[in-house]
């Protein structure tokens, strides 16, 4: 039997064909993966779709990196694998154990025409050094000026605001109304500061970094805590400010969150209003301006917000924390700019700031709040899907209050610890990650008077996690230094070995345990942190497999911060302990 035809017939045929194939591309993977602790600094930032994409179509304001502390990332892009695959290499590295964000907005065509249909973004950590948990305090800066009396200094932003690849200091304070910007001297210290006025009872008090006006530089939005202004500073480049726009919304605004909502290539905003008990969606107008709309929260005296991926679908979705209902929760995002509930879970306290990463290492973003009136801190694990489990909480002694929290890979043992700060016990306490998502605390750091926001970033430029905290009745800002690991001296290659030392900090004796991948000798020693040797033994065939012992030399050791080395077939792996009589 002959099939026949008509010319309309192919016509219309030839068109479904056509509409068929010429679908919106979709990321079908990204590199580093979503969440990662231990990126690169200095590697390739990917994103691989399902088909080609027009290179005409992809720049700088639809594909856009943001380190958190780096700030704007310059750098080339390119397209590989017959243009399925774009590829970004930054010009400078970005910071150790900084936190990373990665947005591609809508305007990316396929080689078809078609534009993302959503905007897809995903954040990860840069790796850090190994390092110490119990970093010694080095210095003291006093922001008062002479004749000054009380700022309230409440917290820190720590992004490169003059471009030298220096991690600097914004330190908000909410009496004295103002902004003191403290320039990294190059060595990781602070020698002065200026200061920039917001306007009178203009209480500026949490912060948060971006490129408001995709200009390369750091702008800053700063809200009032205990009033209806939201500030965005337009950062110069040069460790200032340029200008200062005020919005308004609703009263008490308590947490900030910045990305791209809606894939325009624009960064908008997201604040939770404590006294008012809400949300405003602040959209970028397209120059840098923005035009606001509430948002009602199932509950009441919304705190904190943090920001992220939540349900790998590639569109940014907020935590949430809410004061007087005592609770958690997650806000799905839509790409287009809206968000809608997802879960809530109570987390027994009022909590007042929460941070957010995948603690557990299932690449899944997880929760830490801080929940000020029980003095627990709570862990809540994500599902990947937009679900929270149940809080795991923390209550150390000497853990009152706790009103700040802050995350990152501190000993640089591949996952995140956390930083609580605890106003009325006058301390910060450092959680140390076990890998599995559970913690222990580390060590407690003193504060002067009342310890107000821990701020996690690599001060010196030498690989590792610095703390630095600040103090809201004294004043101050506090340095504390993590010491950098020496270098072997040999051509050792660096090698895990599961190495560990249990309990660390150690008391009167240790254990340690080591994987061995092949029987043979073993060498292991302990050095200070200059790389002074104190002890050593050598182990003859160790059979493979896991080996522990107990370690009886530590017991004459000061106390103090140490590395424990080991040895075996030119591989080396080292770790920092702490020793505490």
């Amino acid at each position: 039997m002959k099939t026949t035809f008509s010319i309309s017939t192919i016509w219309l045929l030839v068109l479904s064909f056509q509409v068929s194939i010429a679908q919106a591309p979709q990321v079908a993977l990204v590199m580093p993966v979503g969440q990662i602790i231990s990126a690169p600094a200095d590697g390739a930032i990917e994103a691989m779709f399902g088909e080609p994409i027009n290179p005409a179509t992809v720049d700088g304001s639809n594909f856009r990196v943001f380190g958190r502390w780096s700030g704007p990332a310059k750098g080339q892009l390119s397209f590989l694998e017959n243009n399925t695959k774009i590829r970004f290499v930054p010009d400078e590295p970005f910071f150790a154990g900084e936190w990373v964000a990665v947005q591609l907005g809508k305007s990316i065509q396929s080689a078809t025409g078609e534009n993302l249909a959503k905007p897809y973004a995903w954040n990860f950590w840069i790796d850090a050094a190994p390092g110490f948990l119990d970093q010694p305090l080095i210095d003291t800066i006093e922001l008062r000026l002479p004749g000054e009396d009380y700022l309230q200094t409440y917290g820190a932003y720590a992004g490169d605001m003059n471009n030298d690849g220096y991690s600097d200091l914004v330190a908000v304070n909410e009496s004295s109304d103002d902004l003191r910007i403290l320039l990294n001297d190059g060595q990781g210290g602070y020698a002065d500061f200026t200061v920039y006025d917001t306007g009178d009872d203009s209480t500026p008090s949490p912060s948060e970094g971006a490129d408001f006006n995709n200009d390369g530089e750091i702008d800053l939005v700063v809200t009032t805590a205990w009033d209806t202004e939201v500030r965005v500073l337009t950062g110069d480049g040069q460790g200032s400010f340029t200008n200062m726009d005020t919005y308004f919304t609703s009263n008490g605004v308590r947490g900030v969150v910045a990305g791209d909502f809606n894939g325009d290539g624009w960064d908008d905003m997201l604040t939770v209003n404590r006294l008012a008990g809400n949300m405003t969606i602040f959209m970028n107008d397209g120059d840098g301006t923005f035009t606001a709309t509430g948002m009602d929260l199932p509950g009441q005296d919304e705190t904190a917000c943090a920001m992220t991926d939540i349900n790998h679908d590639g569109i940014l979705d907020v935590f949430f924390a809410s004061f007087n209902s005592q609770k958690a929760g997650i806000l799905l995002g839509d790409g287009d700019g809206g968000f809608a509930l997802s879960a809530e879970v109570s987390v027994d306290g009022r909590p007042w700031m929460i941070g957010a990463g995948d603690l557990n290492g299932d690449g899944h973003p997880d929760l830490v709040t801080v929940n000020s009136n029980s003095n627990k801190t709570a862990v809540l694990f994500g599902d990947g899907a937009g679900g929270l489990g149940q809080p795991v909480h923390y209550a150390p002694p000497n853990h009152q209050f706790p009103l700040a929290v802050d995350l990152a890979d501190i000993d640089g043992d591949g996952d995140l610890d956390f930083v609580t700060t605890n106003y009325s016990s006058k301390n910060y306490t450092v959680f140390e990650n076990d890998g599995t998502g559970q913690f222990s605390v580390a060590v407690v750091l003193g504060a002067v008077k009342a310890s107000s926001c821990a701020i996690l970033h690599d001060r010196d430029n030498d690989g590792d996690v610095d703390i630095t905290g600040t103090d809201e009745e004294a004043d101050v800002i506090l340095l504390f230094e993590n010491p950098a690991q020496p270098s072997s001296g040999t051509n050792d290659v660096v090698t895990d070995f599961g190495l560990k030392i249990t309990p660390n900090p150690i008391g009167r004796t240790a254990t340690v345990s080591f994987q061995m991948p092949s029987s043979g000798n073993v060498e292991l020693s302990i050095t200070d942190v200059s790389g002074k040797p104190i002890w050593q033994i050598k182990l003859s065939q160790v059979q493979a497999g896991e080996n522990a012992f107990i370690l009886k030399e530590v017991a004459d050791l000061p106390s103090g911060l140490y590395f424990l080395i080991m040895r075996h077939q030119g591989g080396v792996a080292k770790l920092g302990f702490a020793k505490m009589d």
